[in-house]
């Protein structure tokens, strides 16, 4: 019926985008000559506001550049990156769409040493990238990847496994970054554009029907108002897709149903001036993900051989609890929504720009997170938060090539009300239903300044500097316990007020050198932190509040960007070392008399290294090959945790709570050593107006340990093929594409965690055969 539905709304929208199409060509205004002199007509489908700015603006030093290159002249795109010594990997909308990527976690398996787990069976993300991630579950900490989307930075773990759809492109960094916009933070950023309005009227559609009655459909229209005002409304839907099922009693579990519209508006007040104002609304009601039994020691439930079985058993009088009906499943009930304006004044000397966004969000995720019909860990999750954030930022012009520079202000102000309920009755060592709730506030103000300076023609060298603090409170916390014939002691919890203040500097320094036209030569030092944070869950004890202390990161990065054969092979490497100090990561701490809890800690050093190489290649006309290869290592230097099995065995034996550790120096951290990702695609002609071109997709990620000392945590190492077929005119006006991903249906994880007494896991998607239907006009 899904099907059939969504069959249905992409005819209906294709009739309705061409209705307001003739009333757009009816309504637009003619520009007048002296406008038609200095305005560029966008590219068909996806335009930057660079597209309705006059000719003589450039790029503005410090913000992504969008630069349109021929394909004749080069197949890969992004030319301009090929002059600047940093590490970026980018991934166009074709790939995106050709992965169906509509929220984050699709991003894993597209660049190199990535990774983007859910929190649990949650829909909140957790990013790792080289190895520098922190697993967030309660989502109220900095990540140490920061997620920006048109250049609003997402620091909530919720806001950015939102959906995602209309994109341009998404560009991985890798490093701490900081020094030209936004936020500090160790491990890098991913920056994700949007579709920005066209000068001319555009208009299109896509539908995408797969096995497991999932559809995406897609619809967007842009084009003029006057000549100086733009407009661009994209939507989205998708639904189905749940390919997991109950092990007791076969109901299925996964269907999505979620979907969002975006509109921008463009306006050139005058020839020195673009503003941007952009609006959102994103709603998801799916079946949240299940997760599957790895180990039960509550109830011993055996391990499930089939990491796609799962098992769910919410007892009536927690859903009531927490106001639920009495058949619920494991869901997701989240509204996203906000605002952004972001206006360029363009002097003779440089370029000032303001960003100014607010986002809203509204979670609720009712979990089952031991995967079993007992309540062990049944979770349910509600948090409402706000960000309100403001760039001031003044970048030289493109026509300064001597001395490029960047100074700005990032500030951003976050509210968060959480309330956590946990069933935890039928565990056997906790028989009773938990609240946790609390509130926090946070801002962040930070400056920042860089400087790229051209000693010579083919040598530069560049500088950057940013300062930031942050100041979190954690208030109005209170843990509560509903009491049960198991468990009738009161227990009433309200802690006091705390605070964390993070004032740090980091800066770095680099050299690019272009030894020759074709190949540029570079490395770069590079000290970057990310400020402290609360544990906010199951606080049983003050002490588990204590926050974190910052965490900061010293990087060393060497590599090399060429072009070959007139832009027919391209090889890019690069190779980093990292001194992490202070990694914030889900530990373990002792509390006397009470027992262990868990608890964010400091790792007071690791020690990181890797490699990473990129290689495309156009030997022949149509013919485009890709291969991205990460290798990276790392070791934990100064670790030492708490040893469980012995203090359980001492308190057995004495009755007294003694404090055992281990050491963890030396120990592998339990990165994925080796990621690659790799393509080839072939257009061919038919005859003069058809072309048909098969593609082949590939990743493989190496094993995994989230968690060291224990190999049930261990997720094995995978491969994943895709392959397809897309048919479309010369024109490339519309296309209809067949594919198959995971085409050796391939059982993996995405992640595997701790619950209460047992290990839980997450299945990546299986086997998914579809078509796809595109229509731009």
């Amino acid at each position: 019926m899904l099907r059939y539905k969504n069959t249905l709304l992409f005819c209906t929208s294709a009739l309705v985008l061409s209705m307001i199409a003739d009333v757009q060509k009816a309504l637009a205004a003619t520009p007048t000559p002296s406008a038609a002199q200095h305005v560029k007509t966008a590219p068909r489908g996806h335009a930057a506001p660079a597209a309705v700015r006059s000719k003589k603006r450039g790029p503005v030093y410090g913000q992504s550049e969008e630069l349109t290159v021929s394909r004749a002249r080069n197949a890969f795109g992004q030319g301009a990156m090929q002059h600047r010594g940093v590490s970026v990997t980018h991934i166009d909308a074709t790939t995106l769409a050709r992965h169906q990527v509509t929220d984050v976690k699709g991003l894993m398996n597209l660049a190199p040493d990535l990774t983007v787990q859910p929190q649990g069976n949650s829909s909140s993300v957790n990013f790792t990238l080289r190895g520098v991630g922190l697993n967030d579950f309660t989502s109220n900490n900095t990540p140490s990847v920061m997620t920006y989307v048109d250049g609003v930075g997402l620091p909530i773990g919720y806001m950015a496994g939102a959906a995602l759809f209309d994109l341009a492109g998404v560009d991985v960094s890798t490093g701490p970054s900081g020094f030209t916009h936004g936020q500090t933070v160790t491990a890098g950023e991913i920056n994700l554009k949007t579709a920005d309005p066209t000068k001319t009227l555009h208009y299109g559609a896509s539908e995408d029907i797969a096995t497991y009655n999932r559809s995406i459909t897609n619809l967007y229209v842009s084009g003029p108002l006057t000549s100086n005002l733009q407009y661009r409304i994209a939507g989205f839907t998708q639904q189905g897709g749940g390919f997991q099922k109950n092990i007791d009693t076969g109901k299925t579990l996964g269907n999505a149903n979620k979907g969002g519209i975006r509109a921008k508006v463009a306006w050139q007040p005058d020839d020195k001036t673009d503003v941007v104002f952009s609006g959102n609304w994103i709603k998801d009601n799916s079946q949240a993900m299940g997760a599957y039994n790895i180990q039960d020691l509550s109830r011993g439930t055996p391990t499930y051989a089939n990491n796609r079985d799962t098992a769910w058993g919410f007892r009536p009088e927690f859903l009531k609890t927490i106001g639920y009906s009495s058949n619920s499943k494991p869901s997701y009930d989240n509204t996203f929504w906000g605002a952004g304006i972001n206006a360029t004044r363009h002097f003779d000397f440089a370029d000032l720009t303001s960003t100014s966004a607010f986002q809203q969000m509204y979670v609720h995720n009712l979990m089952d997170m031991d995967g079993t019909r007992y309540a062990i860990y049944d979770v349910n999750v509600n948090t409402n938060a706000n960000l309100f954030s403001q760039e001031v930022k003044l970048a030289s012009r493109p026509s300064q090539k001597r001395f490029q520079w960047v100074v700005g202000m990032y500030y951003d102000r976050t509210t968060m009300h959480t309330s956590l309920f946990n069933d935890y009755t039928q565990s056997g060592t906790r028989p009773y239903i938990q609240r946790t709730s609390y509130n926090q506030n946070q801002q962040a103000f930070s400056q920042y300044g860089h400087l790229r300076f051209e000693a010579t023609k083919r040598l530069h060298l560049l500088a950057g500097i940013t300062h930031e603090s942050d100041d979190r409170t954690l208030f109005n916390m209170q843990t509560l316990r509903y009491n049960t014939p198991l468990y009738p002691t009161p227990f009433d919890t309200r802690y006091g007020r705390r605070g964390a203040l993070t004032n740090q500097f980091s800066g770095m320094g680099g050299i690019e050198y272009q030894a020759l036209d074709n190949l540029m030569l570079y490395g770069s030092i590079r000290k970057g932190f990310k400020p402290g944070g609360f544990t906010a869950n199951n606080t049983v004890v003050a002490s588990q509040l204590t926050p974190t202390k910052p965490e900061s990161l010293l990087a060393y990065e060497v590599g090399f960007k060429s072009d070959y054969f007139h832009h027919k092979l391209r090889i890019n490497t690069d190779a980093f070392w990292y001194d992490y100090h202070g990694q914030q990561m889900v530990g373990l701490a002792l509390v006397p008399n009470y027992g262990v809890v868990g608890q964010y800690m400091n790792i007071p050093k690791s020690r990181i290294w890797g490699v990473e190489m990129e290689i495309d290649a156009n030997p022949i006309p149509g013919l485009l090959l890709h291969q991205h290869l990460g290798y990276e290592r790392g070791n934990y230097q100064d670790f030492n945790t708490l040893d469980t099995a012995a203090i359980t065995s001492h308190y057995i034996k004495t009755g007294v709570l003694s404090p055992y550790y281990k050491s963890f120096n030396g120990v592998d951290m339990g990165i994925p050593k080796l990621t690659l990702q790799g393509s080839a695609s072939y257009k061919a002609g038919l005859g003069k107006d058809w072309t048909l071109t098969p593609y082949l997709e590939y990743s493989y990620r190496g094993a995994q340990q989230n968690i060291p000392g224990n190999t049930l945590y261990k997720m094995p190492a995978y491969f994943l093929m895709d392959v397809g077929l897309t048919f479309a005119p010369r024109s490339n006006k519309w296309s209809v594409s067949a594919y198959a991903n995971n085409i050796i249906d391939r059982r993996y994880d995405i992640t595997r965690e701790t619950g209460l007494n047992g290990i839980f896991g997450v299945p990546g998607t299986p086997r998914m055969v579809g078509g796809r239907m595109r229509i731009d006009l």
